[in-house]
C-alpha cells in the first residue's frame, strides 16, 4: 500500500482500518538528525463487532495496538540508526485506545516513512530504502542553512495486480444505502502525517505551513463523507492504480483531505 494512495485504499476496504486515527509527525534537526513520533488508535469496540461480524470464532482483539516487538520492527523497517525512544499506552476520545512511540534517527536521509494504516507492521520491506518507498527525505546543508526534500513516489512499480484487485472491491458511492455504512463505519477515522523543522522556515513550497510545521497529509474521513456530492462526482475517476500526480488535481478544495506533493522542498535556519 503506497503513500497517498489511501483514500482509493480506505473506499476499497472493509476492514479494521476502519476504526483507525493514525498522527505522525517528524521532526529534524539542521544537522539531520530528529525523531518520529507515530500515534495510532483504534476504537477497540468498533473492532471486535467487525471482527465478529465477519467471521465467528475469529479471535478478538486484546492487549495493545502494537506491542514492543512490533514497534521494534517498525523502527528496523524505517531505516538504517532508527531506535526506538519510548511507547507508552494511551486512550483517547469515544473509545479510542493505542500506542504512541518515539523513534529518534542520526539521519533523515537514511530514513523512510510507511503511512500504511494498517500500522506498517507486516509491510514486506527492507530496512534500507529501495525507490519505491513511499516517503523519502533528502538533506543537504550550506553554511548556516539546511535544506530538505520530501519526495513522495509518483506511480509505484509493480501496481497492476493490487489495481485490479482493489477495483473489484470499490464501492458504489452513489448507492445511499453504502453511504450511509461508510459513514457508519469510518466514524473517528483520521490520518495525519507532518513535518516538524527546528528553526525558522525561509522558503519552501509548501501548500499547508504553520510556522516550522507542514502538513503532508491530514484526512477526516466523517469530514470528507459529509461532502456527498464531491465523493459522487470523484465515482469512477479515482483509483488505487492512478498516480500522485492524477489523484492531486481531483481532490483540490474537497474538504477532509490535504494533500501535498509529489515534491516538497523546505529550506529553514
Amino acid at each position: 500500500m503506497r503513500s497517498l494512495r489511501i483514500l482509493g485504499v480506505f473506499l476499497a476496504t472493509f476492514s479494521l482500518t476502519a476504526c483507525l486515527n493514525m498522527t505522525t509527525l517528524v521532526k529534524v534537526n539542521a544537522d539531520g538528525s530528529g525523531t518520529v513520533e507515530q500515534t495510532m488508535l483504534v476504537n477497540m469496540a468498533a473492532a471486535k463487532g467487525l471482527m465478529g461480524a465477519q467471521a465467528q470464532g475469529t479471535p478478538q482483539p486484546t492487549g495493545p495496538v502494537l506491542n514492543q516487538a512490533d514497534l521494534e520492527r517498525m523502527a528496523a523497517n524505517m531505516g538504517k540508526g532508527v531506535k526506538l525512544v519510548s511507547r507508552e499506552e494511551i486512550k483517547g476520545d469515544n473509545g479510542f485506545e493505542g500506542t504512541k512511540a518515539i523513534f529518534s534517527f542520526a539521519d533523515i536521509n537514511d530514513i523512510q516513512i510507511n503511512q500504511n494504516p494498517s500500522g506498517g507492521t507486516s509491510a514486506a520491506r527492507s530496512a534500507e530504502p529501495t525507490q519505491n518507498d513511499p516517503v523519502r527525505f533528502t538533506l543537504s546543508r550550506r553554511g548556516g542553512t539546511s535544506t530538505l526534500s520530501i519526495n513522495f513516489v509518483d506511480r509505484p512499480a509493480g501496481d497492476k495486480p493490487e489495481t485490479v484487485a482493489m477495483s473489484k472491491d470499490m464501492p458504489d458511492l452513489t448507492n445511499p444505502m453504502i453511504m450511509n455504512m461508510l459513514k457508519t463505519m469510518f466514524q473517528g477515522f483520521k490520518i495525519n502525517i507532518g513535518l516538524e523543522v527546528a528553526g525558522k522556515i525561509v522558503k519552501t513550497n509548501a501548500e499547508y505551513v504553520t510556522g516550522s510545521h507542514i502538513t503532508l497529509l491530514e484526512m477526516d474521513v466523517v469530514e470528507l463523507l459529509s461532502n456527498e456530492a464531491a465523493l459522487k462526482s470523484m465515482q469512477g475517476k479515482i483509483g488505487p492504480g492512478m498516480s500522485f500526480s492524477e489523484i492531486k488535481p481531483l481532490l483540490k478544495d474537497v474538504k477532509g483531505i490535504k494533500i501535498d506533493g509529489p515534491a516538497i522542498t523546505v529550506e529553514f535556519r
